[in-house]
């Protein structure tokens, strides 16, 4: 492939997760939609960030190890990484995303980011993830095609 077309046209998430955050935040600002606040919400949206941290940080560490990049959209892919957290979603730094969210609202009870989720799903779904797999697709062919089959997009 050429350098200037080995690389996924994805959406950075990165920006659109800070960006839906603090949408969220000024959506609560303008017009307040709190679930309460207590003890219990608080430890539970802990838990779930530590959750998301958790799969997000065993994908990075399994690219890491791959030598592969963490951002096929700026950098040619090397390897298709198979092993860890790999071997149970094909998007793990996606999805450790969306719980990281969830648990941020959890953790503030600002019920506008409970409904943001789906909007930071579905861009990270159809925005980042499957412009992606098509370019492994391409990039990768009937190994990446034999990876689909055996490991779901998500979970």
């Amino acid at each position: 492939m050429e350098a200037e077309t080995d690389r996924a046209r994805a959406i950075p998430m990165p920006a659109v997760f800070f960006g839906l955050l603090v949408l969220g935040f000024i959506l609560d600002w303008v017009h307040p939609v709190t679930l309460g606040s207590n003890l219990a919400f608080q430890v539970a949206g802990v838990a779930v960030i530590v959750f998301g941290l958790v799969i997000g940080s065993s994908g990075v560490i399994a690219m890491k190890s791959a030598h592969t990049t963490l951002s096929v959209g700026r950098i040619p892919t090397t390897a298709l990484v198979e092993k860890g957290i790999f071997r149970h979603t094909r998007n793990p730094l996606y999805l450790s995303m969306l719980i990281i969210f969830l648990g941020i609202a959890i953790f503030t009870t600002v019920l506008w980011l409970i409904l943001l989720l789906p909007i930071l799903f579905l861009i990270a779904d159809r925005g980042a993830a499957r412009p992606e797999e098509s370019y492994l697709e391409r990039k990768l062919g009937q190994v990446y095609l034999q990876y689909k089959k055996r490991v779901p997009r998500w979970v």
